[in-house]
């Protein structure tokens, strides 16, 4: 289904709907470029001027349950502060779970959100404004920040000591996305082979591996979590 976004507070006499979020549902098979004429011929005009304040978001991703999409496309919205659009372009399953695939596939390409599902089943990732790049081994990047949304929704700001992302990202032969001193996020070559990947550090982000609703005895004596990789994505936001 897609959803309509509400993107920022309107004037009180367009707050009709006391700016909370606006749903209109399609079901996305019948999507096309068309949607606009769709739209306009579906509801009364009263709604047109609404509609103009709205983007129609997407992620077509393979890990996320119809609801964790809406969460997280709200959670994008409310953090990034603007309208955008997402392109796919690293799936592991589709590439081998192959490193070198992932950054040829997403290197240089502007803003990304990661989207990674482990063994224990918890869906978390980070979004970076700045490109990744193989042959640059640290990335600096004020507004990278890691969530998860698998079982626990959070958001896991860059602390303040490292509050101007001097080593956001990293980029390691052998690796896929790596986040932060550490690492605070990270995924080895053939993920789905191994459980060297893992979350947790809390070097760079606000964030332990309990925080992303590991147990206990999923954790070592440095509160990080080493699983498994099932999936994970690369998503390019426009």
């Amino acid at each position: 289904m897609f959803f309509f976004w509400k993107t920022k507070k309107k004037k009180e006499k367009k707050q009709i709907i006391n700016n909370n979020l606006v749903i209109f549902g399609f079901i996305r098979e019948n999507f096309d470029e068309n949607i606009t004429i769709l739209i306009f011929s579906i509801f009364p005009v009263v709604l047109t001027e609404l509609v103009i304040d709205y983007v129609i978001i997407r992620i077509d991703s393979k890990i996320l349950s119809g609801k964790e999409e809406e969460c997280l496309i709200h959670l994008l919205n409310n953090k990034l502060q603007l309208n955008f659009t997402t392109e796919l372009l690293y799936r592991a399953s589709e590439h081998n779970f192959d490193s070198n695939k992932f950054h040829e596939k997403c290197d240089e390409k502007g803003s990304t959100i990661v989207i990674v599902k482990n063994t224990y089943n918890h869906v978390y990732g980070g979004y970076s404004k700045v490109s990744w790049n193989k042959n640059l081994q640290t990335r600096t990047d004020p507004n990278a920040f890691l969530w998860s949304i698998r079982p626990k929704v959070k958001i896991f700001e860059l602390k303040s000591s490292e509050k101007d992302g001097e080593q956001a990202m990293w980029n390691y032969q052998g690796y896929g996305p790596l986040y932060g001193r550490g690492n605070d996020l990270w995924i080895t070559d053939k993920c789905n082979n191994n459980n060297n990947s893992g979350y947790g550090s809390g070097q760079s982000y606000n964030c332990n591996g309990s925080d992303y609703g590991a147990t206990a005895e999923m954790l070592n004596n440095f509160s990080q979590c080493y699983s498994t990789i099932n999936e994970y994505e690369v998503f390019k936001i426009n």
